[in-house]
């Protein structure tokens, strides 16, 4: 059974791409970087836990589903949304560019399994 985590959705990051890559960001007590997650779309979680918890995330979290060629779940803003599974605990992050040039990374909450 999967429970969510009574954290506040955080924005953090929001500026130029290039910085944000070089940016280390401390998520519960754990340094984090972009590339950590950037290649796990949260169409990929599918794979890795149970329809009914996959299922729970997306609806409590209100995500929305943009079903073109390939399918992406995107946060109010319109980011795409990216998840880091680490032992217990699945966060899950917005991100992508906002305006020309300005890129945004949003921290939208975390999931323990």
């Amino acid at each position: 059974m999967i429970k969510k985590n009574e954290i506040t959705r955080q924005k953090l990051f929001d500026g130029d791409e290039e910085r944000c890559l070089k940016e280390i960001f401390e998520i519960e007590n754990q340094k984090i970087k972009l590339i950590d997650f950037y290649n796990n779309p949260l169409r990929d979680l599918k794979k890795e836990i149970d329809d009914e918890s996959f299922d729970t995330i997306v609806r409590e979290s209100e995500f929305s589903v943009r079903n073109s060629i390939i399918e992406k779940y995107v946060s109010e803003e319109g980011l795409e949304i990216h998840y880091l599974k680490n032992n217990d605990m699945i966060y899950l992050f917005s991100y992508g560019e906002y305006q020309l040039g300005r890129y945004m990374l949003f921290l939208e909450g975390s999931w323990r399994l």
